[in-house]
Order: structure tokens, then sequence, then C-alpha cells
């Protein structure tokens, strides 16, 4: 049988994983570390006679396996896996080549692991080349590091989380050394779990480009010198032969093998639905139907993943996808937000762009206007006649961090005074409802002209940007009940804010 466990199993978990430590290492790593309270770790022990016999961990997007490869539990893998795909199962060789009969669509993959003793053989970093830093991993850089991994195609699976290295940065229990070149990581290793007794290095790469110069080597020397003055034993994974085994020409040695079964690629030729879609389809559904409010704040990506049974890796991939679309939006260090308004279907086709389609609330907005006669382009497209005034305002609507966007609007008089507004000395309030919301209430049908422009002097004092800012520039001519011109209205957009949605009927 297979439990979940809880932290009144710990000791005897640490117990049956000590005794193979050199393999063990992100199990009592993870265990020691992160326990069995957290949304993106599960732990399970399988059971003969209440001894424990095989654990499977689940980590983020992964799953570790430890036991012997005769007694696994592929029913239970199987159930594991149904709703939930792991990017990665690994384990002793034996034991996930075992797992994976039970797994269709992964394909196995086999490494050598090494063990350290003594730094005997270590080299040090004083043949760096002028330009080239070593410098260690802290909060802030999991964007760079994580975007040179994904470079990386013998280890990219391994590293799909980008949050998995962020938590690694910002709690401190491990390690990222990296060399740079002008702003650009060039190499790149890092302790990916400890034990009291191991340590793992994980991610040893090299651009390449820069290869074939003993960047690998110095950084590995250096972070293991540093693990072997804790009395510890630094491990790394290595497919190479000994002979082009750099790791082996610094005094490690072959303790075993390590297996991987990672997603099998699709055929060439042949398609294969990505693991996000059906993830994806779930979220656009609920976000149609209302389950979650425009504005409002998502779960988290752990809740999230929960409810809809996939990795955070998976979820990940999907809300980047829904977020492209203009279904969502994040902000930083806030969280991720709906932007999509499933109430905007049963509104009619005329609406204020800039207060129904921006992605983030509107919490003011602002006027600057005066009355008067118009511009001649202005009289023209309003068909005026001469002497007839119009309003003329700049609206600017502000999100929680500045100005988003900014609406000109040339609106004639005698439509205003219609409506019920002195026109002599208007109420402002009245004013801002009017050209906020009443005027496209009043209209039937409007033209409207799409360009992308440079920010001038028409937006630039009133939007705080700079000269020459790239905005998303619209001009609408709506037009009343008997047809004729009701407002000039003029948009002005910064791109990031807003998913304009126009809705068109034949």
């Amino acid at each position: 049988m297979v439990k979940r466990c809880t932290g009144e199993d710990e000791s005897r978990l640490l117990d049956f994983l000590e005794k193979d430590a050199v393999y063990h290492t992100f199990l009592l790593a993870d265990i020691r570390n992160y326990g069995f309270d957290q949304e993106f770790q599960t732990v399970y022990a399988g059971l003969e006679e209440e001894r424990i016999t095989h654990v499977y961990l689940k980590f983020y997007g992964n799953l570790i396996v430890a036991g012997d490869a005769k007694g696994i539990d592929g029913e239970f893998l199987k159930t594991l896996t149904e709703d939930w795909k792991p990017d990665v199962v690994m384990g002793k060789a034996e034991l996930t080549k075992a797992a994976g009969q039970w797994l269709p669509g992964y394909e196995l993959a086999e490494k050598n692991l090494y063990l350290l003793e003594e730094g005997t053989h270590l080299i040090d970093e004083n043949g760096l080349p002028e330009g080239v830093t070593m410098k260690k991993g802290v909060p802030g850089d999991e964007d760079k590091i994580h975007g040179f991994l994904m470079t990386i195609p013998e280890i990219r699976a391994l590293y799909t989380s980008k949050e998995m290295i962020a938590d690694r940065l910002k709690s401190g229990d491990g390690t990222h050394l990296y060399l740079e070149r002008n702003g650009e990581i060039i190499a790149h290793v890092n302790s990916a779990a400890q034990s009291p007794f191991t340590v793992m290095l994980g991610g040893a790469a090299v651009k390449e480009t820069e290869r074939g110069k003993n960047y690998e080597a110095m950084l590995v020397s250096r972070i293991s010198r540093d693990i072997l003055a804790e009395g510890k034993k630094p491990c790394l994974f290595c497919d190479r032969e000994s002979e082009h085994n750099l790791f082996v020409h610094i005094g490690f040695t072959k303790a075993g093998a390590w297996g991987t079964l990672t997603p099998r690629k699709a055929e060439e030729g042949k398609s294969r639905l990505p693991s996000y879609i059906p993830v994806y389809n779930r979220l656009f559904q609920d976000l149609m139907d209302g389950v979650y409010e425009k504005d409002s704040l998502l779960p988290s990506e752990n809740v999230l993943a929960a409810a809809y049974k996939v990795s955070r890796n998976t979820l990940r991939q999907a809300l980047t996808i829904l977020a492209q679309d203009g279904f969502i939006y994040k902000r930083q260090g806030k969280g991720t937000f709906v932007s999509y308004d499933c109430r905007r279907r049963e509104k009619k086709n005329l609406y204020n762009f800039l207060r129904e389609c921006a992605k983030e609330p509107v919490s003011r907005v602002t006027m600057d206007y005066n009355i008067g006669l118009p511009t001649n382009i202005a009289k023209q497209k309003l068909q005026l006649k001469n002497g007839e005034e119009v309003l003329a305002s700049n609206n600017v609507y502000w999100g929680e961090e500045g100005p988003i966007g900014q609406s000109f609007l040339q609106i004639p008089m005698e439509l205003i005074t219609g409506s019920g507004i002195d026109g002599k000395e208007p109420d402002e309030e009245q004013l801002l409802h009017f050209m906020d919301s009443m005027i496209y209430q009043k209209a039937v049908k409007a033209h409207m002209t799409i360009q992308v422009v440079a920010a001038d002097e028409q937006v630039i004092s009133y939007m705080n940007i700079p000269e020459g800012t790239v905005l998303l520039h619209m001009e609408q001519i709506l037009y009343g009940p008997d047809f004729s011109p009701a407002a000039r209205i003029k948009y002005y957009f910064i791109p990031d804010k807003y998913q304009v949605d126009c809705q068109l009927q034949a």
C-alpha cells in the first residue's frame, strides 16, 4: 500500500533514505527543507507491513522515486499521473526504468552518478580571461539564469520552473555560480540539494560558443571546494565517458547510475497536443462563464495547479498564453489579475474603450476642458454650422501606478445642453459622466480609424511619458439616432495596459 506522509513519518523516512545517502540527496534535502505542508511538495511512502520500502516525492513538476526496482507500485504511479503529468521522473537507473513501464509516453535516459571525496585535483579560477567575471546568484537573477539554462538542451527539462530557481535564491538553500561577460551568462553551475552528508550539483553547462575553455571545471571546482570545507561531499551526474569527463579529471569518481524519464518528443511530421492545452481550455471557459470576474485576483499558482490537477509548469504555460490573449495580466509583486469582462458580451457594440478595455482597474479620470469654436477639421468631421461651439476635453485615465490612456473629445455643445447640462457653468461631475459613458449610450453607430503613433506634445504632458513613446491610437466618430455626428474622440493607449475588444456586426 501507499500512504501520504505527514510530519509523524519524518524520522523513519529519513532513516530509510540515509541508508543510501548519495542516491537520496534530493529526497533527504527536500524532506528536511520543506516538510509535508507545502503546496509544491507531497511525499508518499510505499509500505509492507508498516515498513517503508519506497518513497515517491512530488516537487513542483518533478517526481523523485526511491526503493527497490522489483517492488515499485505501478498502479499507484498510474493513478498519481492521471491528471498530473510530471516534467521529469528520476531516481536510481534500474528503479526509474521500472517506473517507465507504467508511464507510457516517457523515455528513459541514464547518466552516471559521480562523487568527490577530496579536493586534491580541483583547479582555481585564476585563468579567467579579461572581461569574464565569476558571480554568485542573488534574488533577482532567476530570469537570466533560467533563460541561460533553457538554451542547454541536455538539462532544459530539469529547470522548467523559474520559480524553483527564484525560491532557491531567496531561501539560500542552494548556491548558483555563473560566469558572465558583458551582462550575459556564459557558464553556470548550482548546488541543487544538500543532505547532512552530500550536496548535489546540477546545471553545469557552458554556452556552446564558449566551450573548450575550462569554464565548467573552474565553476565546479570553486563550488566543490566550498562544499568540502563544510564537511560534505559534492556529487553530480554526467553521461560522458571517463576519458572525456572533466569531472573525473578534477577528482570525481563513479558511484553508480541515475535515470530520468521525460515526455517523449513527437515523431517528426506528426503533431502532439501540447500538455497545457486542456488546462488552458478549462481556464478559458471559466473566464467566459464569469467564474473569475474582471479585475479580480486569480488564486496562486499552487492553488490553481491543485484545482486543475496539473503541474505548476503546465499551468504556467497556460497562464502565459491567456496573458498573451489578453484575458489576464500580471502586476509585479501583486499577482495575476483578470482583464476579461464576461459581461461585455451582453453590452452594446459601442462603449468607451479606455474604460472597458483596460487590463487593470481605472482608479480615476481627470479632465482638462474648454468650450469654444471648433477647429476646421472638427467643424468638418462633426458637420457643424458657422458659430456652433464644441466642448474640447483631454481626459486622462489612471491606473494604480499612473496614466494608462488618454482621450481627446470634441462634442457639439448643443448635444451637451440638450442632455440637461448647463452650458455656461457645467457641473464637472455631470460633464465627466457624459463624456465617460452617456455619449456612447446615445450613439447608434461609429466610424473608426486605427494606427500606431509616437507620443507627441498632445499627450506627453498629460500622460507623463517620454516623447516618442509608441502608442496605439484610434479616432472615432460617433453618430446619434438621426445619423448626424455626435462626437469626435481620439484615443491614446499605452499598449501593454489595454486589449481593445471591437465587436463588429454585419
